[in-house]
């Protein structure tokens, strides 16, 4: 039988202890991440997941650590721990994305995945400017995107005619590693 395994979230919008007691101060830092996930590690836990909003949605006043500059520094900061960084189809080319996962991945040692998440936060996306498409379209859209992203992985052309991301996604990595991906949301 397979052993549990044991994951904590990283603060990224910091600790939710202010909008309880607020004498707590309010830590959205990186410096306060890194400083966890090293415990975390340090104790026996498995996996982190670093959720993925670019703006806080408890309240957009206050801080909100990006999950993706975050992902690499905390590989780079840990050696056993299983790094899982959410990503938003919506926010990212399939290409850009999946060249920069491989990057965090060789980063880890190989401790990368992704969490893909077809949004929820309408807000977020309205303050970007981004359009938000409702459930279906969202989630056909994440669908075409990661096969976009699992073919480049896998050093192929990625061509899936009914996705204009296909298009214009070519084979264009050197290294090629399949990375476990979550599917949530």
């Amino acid at each position: 039988m397979t052993e549990p395994r044991y994951g904590i979230w990283i603060p990224v919008y910091g600790n939710w202890g202010p909008l309880n007691q607020p004498e707590d101060p309010f830590d959205a830092s990186y410096a306060r991440a890194r400083s966890l996930l090293i415990q975390a590690e340090r104790v026996g836990f498995s996996s982190t997941l670093l959720a993925q909003h670019i703006i806080n949605c408890y309240d957009q006043d206050f801080d909100q650590l990006e999950t993706w500059t975050a992902a690499a520094a905390l590989a780079e900061a840990t050696e056993k721990i299983e790094i899982i960084a959410a990503i938003k189809p919506l926010l990212f080319h399939p290409a850009v994305l999946a060249k920069m996962a491989l990057g965090i991945d060789a980063i880890s040692n190989g401790r990368f995945s992704i969490n893909l998440v077809s949004g929820w936060f309408r807000t977020e996306m309205e303050k970007a400017g981004i359009p938000f498409p409702q459930y279906d379209e969202r989630y056909g859209y994440s669908e075409d995107w990661i096969k976009v992203v699992k073919a480049l992985w896998s050093g192929e052309r990625a061509i899936q005619p009914s996705s204009p991301l296909a298009q214009r996604s070519h084979s264009y990595f050197t290294r090629s590693r399949a990375l476990e991906v979550y599917q949530r949301g």
